[in-house]
């Protein structure tokens, strides 16, 4: 049917046309996958929704109204996975987005159901996701995966980082533990998961829920009668388990103006004979748990997509069916912007000696005076309109993480100096980004005066080796620090040199990997080398990035250009040790689990604006982590008015 030929229809868009508002000119441009509309009922302001990673500019500046960060949500085991930590942020002073400025957008990936969709192994944590430009940073963690049933030992799993995961996943029933509680949360202002039950020796029982981002996510006492707010597994009046734990729930926003709720905690599932209720979502946003739904079998479901929830734990049934477990929820970033108003500018746009990226001024206690403060994170101009004498501090991009079982990125160089004096005119700042997964070096940061005086450049920091990814794909690549090395079946490598020292930039090494084996080196530091694989199987096998380098020159002491730690490379089938990100904003190697069809462990990326290493991959398939984009930073002490003095 036409329906332009329709009166019914025409009638009908007439009518709607009288009450939706045509949509503005976009405030926002971004390289990665986004939706943007109007807000419905705050005048001339629009939603703008992130589901990729990707860059966010503004042709104007805007007024920042509202932040929303959601983490990915955690994978489920027999427990449920946990939601994602969810951060809602409206500032308490004007707050914008500003041309000059780059904001870096990561969303965060959920995390994958159990190996091979069982419920017998641990669910993967789900992945961070931010904001970051150079004039604040938020960060929302990743949930915990949560436990699998029969391991008494459950305690191997959690060698990760406890910065890598906010709310935790739910517990699991054990073949010889009567409960098993679950993950505990990785963060302050985090949750835990829910506590499981076992009915017997064979391990059969109900599993906890995930931990929720909101104040209910711990759940309750698990000896008591079911209630909607119990997320632990929990029995009946006659003392049987009964039900597995609900998710936890999350946190209910309205940003976009409908009131909908972020990072809600998984059910869990049931191991029984008799197979009982599994648990539900927190919210609804949360998948549901395996087990029996008005008489019929229902398996596990994923969480609501985009809002950061933890999957459904697995289950098993009388007949011996294993039922699997889900998968998390991606994160998400929503921004609610709305144009300037005449004069509603950024005060800190300009000062009387330069004009470019983001501008900021402390005081200074001992010499009682003010430094103003350039940060630039993407590339610009820095325009000084009166010569001055400056501190300087230039990063290159990070390298990335190697693939498959990866060695850690290196940093990029790091060029500091106290003592630089800019005359007046333009000066061209290109920031190096970040290496791209699996092998790619981080870009060189410069700064370079069109009149020839000033030319710094700050080399990106070079690829961990990996053992996916060509001829090449072994040894560490050379760069402002060089990237680890992974020896793979050939024995012993180098890792990856620092760039020629010219007396300017510094950077190390990366780590070899080990004389036999798979271990492979971290990336190198501005502060040392990455650490030498090992070889062997123990918890400290795996190189660690190098050291950064902490500087106060933003007022307050901060660390730049560290490596990143390297991947897992043992069995398929266990879970391992991994390298440490150095100085806490390297990219953590990944110890997850590889699976040819539900997992492709990404190691953890490299903090931007500080130009470190990422995370060498897990295992076999593993992706290595982003290396994080560098950062220029000027700053200089403001300079009273010119006097004139006159004597008579």
């Amino acid at each position: 049917m036409n329906i332009t030929n329709h009166k019914y229809a025409v009638a009908a868009l007439a009518a709607l046309a009288l009450v939706v508002p045509a949509f503005a000119e976009s405030l926002v441009s971004y390289t990665g996958t986004f939706t943007e509309i109007d807000h419905p009922t705050i005048d001339g302001a629009h939603v703008v929704t992130m589901t990729s990673h990707g860059t966010l500019t503004v042709p104007v500046d805007v007024r920042l109204l509202r932040l929303l960060v959601v983490g990915g949500g955690g994978g489920g085991g027999l427990g449920g996975g946990a939601g994602g930590q969810v951060v809602d942020w409206t500032p308490e002073t004007p707050t914008f987005l500003k041309t000059d400025d780059a904001y870096q957008v990561v969303v965060g990936p959920c995390g994958y159901r159990s190996n091979q969709g069982s419920q017998q192994a641990r669910g993967h944590n789900g992945f961070p996701s931010s904001v970051s430009c150079s004039a604040f940073e938020v960060v929302a963690l990743g949930g915990g995966g949560a436990r699998g049933w029969g391991y008494s030992n459950d305690g191997r799993w959690d060698v990760e980082s406890p910065r890598t995961w906010g709310n935790g996943g739910g517990g699991a029933c054990d073949q010889q533990a009567a409960t098993l509680i679950g993950y505990e949360a990785g963060a302050e202002g985090c949750f835990p998961g829910g506590k499981a039950t076992n009915s017997g020796s064979s391990g059969t029982g109900c599993g906890g829920g995930g931990g929720g981002a909101g104040a209910g996510g711990p759940g309750g006492d698990s000896q008591v009668v079911h209630t909607s707010k119990n997320n632990d597994a929990f029995q009946d009046e006659s003392g049987a388990y009964e039900h597995a734990g609900d998710g936890g729930p999350g946190v209910v926003s309205d940003i976009t103006g409908t009131a909908v709720s972020y990072g809600d905690g998984g059910g869990g599932g049931v191991r029984r004979s008799n197979f009982k209720h599994g648990g539900a979502g927190g919210l609804g946003g949360g998948g549901r748990g395996a087990g029996l739904f008005e008489n019929s079998v229902i398996e596990a479901t994923a969480a609501a997509p985009n809002r950061g929830g933890g999957g459904g734990g697995g289950g098993w049934n009388a007949t011996g069916t294993t039922l699997h477990s889900a998968d998390g929820a991606d994160g998400v970033v929503i921004l609610l912007v709305a144009p300037a108003a005449a004069g509603d500018e950024p005060a800190d746009r300009d000062s009387v000696w330069a004009v470019g990226g983001t501008v900021s001024t402390w005081r200074d206690p001992t010499l009682k005076r003010n430094w103003i403060v350039h940060e630039f994170r993407g590339s610009g101009e820095l325009q000084v309109k009166r010569g001055f004498d400056a501190e300087l501090l230039l990063v290159g991009g990070g390298g990335a993480g190697g693939a498959g079982s990866g060695a850690g990125g290196g940093a990029g160089g790091l060029i500091h100096t106290n003592g630089i004096h800019l005359v007046g005119g333009i000066y061209d700042v290109i920031i190096g980004a970040g290496g791209i997964a699996d092998g790619d070096n981080g870009g060189a940061s410069s700064l370079v005066s069109r009149n020839g005086r000033v030319s710094l450049v700050a080399s990106g920091g070079g690829a961990g080796g990996g053992f996916t990814g060509g001829a090449s794909r072994y040894v560490g690549h050379v760069g402002g620090s060089g990237g680890g090395s992974q020896g793979g079946d050939q024995g012993r490598k180098l890792g990856g040199a620092a760039a020629p020292d010219d007396g300017v930039m510094i950077g190390h090494a990366g780590g070899d990997s080990a004389a036999s084996g798979y271990n492979a080196g971290g990336g190198g530091g501005a502060g040392s080398a990455g650490t030498a694989a090992t070889a062997g199987s123990t918890t400290t096998c795996l190189g660690n990035g190098g050291a950064g380098l902490a500087f106060d020159i933003t007022g307050e002491s901060r660390f730049y250009a560290a490596g990143g730690g390297a991947g897992w490379s043992g069995s398929a089938n266990v879970r391992g040790c991994h390298g440490i990100g150095g100085s806490g904003i390297g990219g953590d190697g990944e110890t997850s689990l590889q699976s040819q069809v539900y997992r492709r462990p990404w190691g953890h990326p490299g903090r931007d604006g500080t130009g470190s290493g990422g995370g060498g991959g897990g295992q076999k398939i593993g992706v290595g982590g982003k290396g994080g984009c560098g950062v220029l930073i000027v700053r200089y002490l403001a300079k009273p008015p010119d006097m004139v003095i006159v004597i008579r």
